[in-house]
């Protein structure tokens, strides 16, 4: 259940620390019935991140012991962390592995724990080697794949997959098991593109709800799909659309502070040199076999390097879902910079399968591997657009916001017209929450988010 806030940071948080996986919690006060596994007493701080480019839950917490508590701990140790705010109640299960930053002040002592979701430990300890038809019993499509694969760890959690077009036979070459996962995404495409421009850019990551599997495409599809009327659902991977303002505090008016943004920053805000240099907007796609070179190719129609293959945004970015406003930023650029920026910066390669070892007569859907250059050069365009506006927003803690889904923001421009504030169309609207982390500190909680969209409002 939820807490009745008088402030919009207000939160009661509970610790415990098990080592059984959190089925019985270890007592480390008092003796008999005076014993206790409460430890909050000790927790002065934490945070909790959760971001679309690191597959496992990430904290921090920082305990301030002049008990003794650190006697007790090897490192090991699972931890329970429950948070209620206003809107939820939620626990999280770490697991430890490093006891950090360690100091002795008097009789006390601080010290940081540093812990991640027990799969990415599972992970670690595990390798997967063979051919993907015997190790995946022929269920080879990329969903197949990562399910099994969280399955085994073992996992309970839920894992939320994007289907492939395409299946994977390959030898697995003694990788842990999200490796394995990389790889499916990097050479996956989506089962919902079709025809000669599929579409790939397919990521892996955790939230609350569990391990997702999906292409960027497909994110933003969800976003555009959220809703404000319904309720999160952690089962079935349906989160609520919540909406944040910009707006000077006012007296009286605190019953809206937990929908009210603190403050907002703007990274790397169009850095055209460095967009320029990275190949963000145009260059070359090579295919490359180190095994006979001239197998290598630069596109499906040039099967040789003579004639290079360019790659362009402008191009691209039609075959692409969008937030909704669907403009792409860099129509807004000047003549000159446009024609800059249609100037190739990057080759960009990537190595073309041997398939020496295939049996004579092999049916095996070799479609992907073929169209790789144009694949590679895809997944690049859509990541590098994806991050064309970042927002860097702090609000009160709202544990009811996932990584990898969408929240709606309202900023107003700078300057009024007359009386009245006006809406920032390019910076305001939906946004994809391309990173979250939920920092508590002095009794307090809030919620700090790395939003990313890649267009604007087409009359913009």
């Amino acid at each position: 259940m939820s807490i009745k806030r008088q402030n919009s940071t207000d939160v009661n948080v509970s610790l415990k620390i098990s080592r059984d996986q959190g089925q019985t919690f270890v007592k480390t006060e008092g003796n008999g019935d005076n014993q206790a596994d409460e430890l909050k007493q000790f927790l002065t701080a934490f945070t909790i991140t959760e971001g679309i480019d690191i597959p496992a839950i990430y904290a921090e917490l920082i305990l301030q012991d002049s008990s003794g508590l650190i006697n007790s701990l090897d490192g090991s140790e699972t931890w329970r962390l429950e948070i209620e705010t206003g809107n939820s109640e939620v626990v999280y299960f770490f697991q430890a592995y490093n006891i950090d930053s360690r100091a002795r002040v008097g009789n006390a002592e601080s010290y940081i724990i540093e812990a991640v979701s027990r799969e990415f430990i599972l992970n670690e300890s595990t390798n997967l080697f063979g051919h993907t038809d015997v190790v995946f019993d022929k269920k080879t499509t990329a969903k197949e794949i990562v399910q099994k694969i969280v399955k085994d760890l073992p996992s309970v959690k839920s894992v939320f997959a994007e289907d492939s077009q395409n299946t994977h036979s390959f030898v697995i070459s003694h990788w842990r098991p999200f490796d394995t996962v990389f790889w499916v995404a990097k050479n996956s495409t989506r089962a919902a593109s079709s025809g000669a421009e599929p579409q790939n850019g397919f990521i892996f990551w955790e939230n609350r709800m569990g391990f997702h599997f999906k292409t960027i495409d497909k994110i933003i599809d969800d976003v555009n799909n959220q809703s404000y009327d319904i309720e999160s659902d952690l089962k079935s991977g349906k989160a609520r659309l919540y909406r944040y303002k910009y707006e000077p505090k006012k007296s009286g008016d605190e019953d809206s502070d937990d929908f009210r943004i603190d403050n907002i920053t703007f990274p790397e805000d169009r850095n055209l040199l460095m967009k320029m240099r990275n190949g963000s907007w145009s260059g070359y796609s090579v295919g490359f076999d180190p095994s006979k070179f001239g197998n290598s190719k630069l596109s499906t129609e040039a099967p040789n390097a003579d004639n290079p293959s360019t790659y362009d945004i402008s191009k691209y970015w039609s075959k692409m879902s969008h937030i909704t406003g669907g403009k792409n930023p860099v129509e807004n650029f000047t003549d000159e910079v446009k024609t800059m920026m249609k100037k190739p910066r990057r080759i960009r390669y990537s190595i073309l399968p041997n398939r020496i070892f295939d049996q004579k007569g092999s049916t095996t859907d070799n479609k992907n591997y073929d169209e790789l250059p144009y694949l590679q050069a895809y997944q690049h365009l859509r990541l590098q657009s994806f991050k064309n506006i970042k927002l860097m927003v702090n609000i009160p803690g709202n544990m009811d916001l996932y990584a990898g889904y969408g929240v709606e923001i309202d900023i107003p421009k700078t300057k009024p017209q007359g009386d009245a504030m006006v809406k920032d169309q390019t910076f305001s609207g939906r946004y994809v929450i391309a990173g979250i982390r939920h920092k508590y500190a002095g009794q307090a909680i809030y919620t700090e988010m790395l939003l990313y969209r890649d267009s604007i409002p087409d009359n913009k």
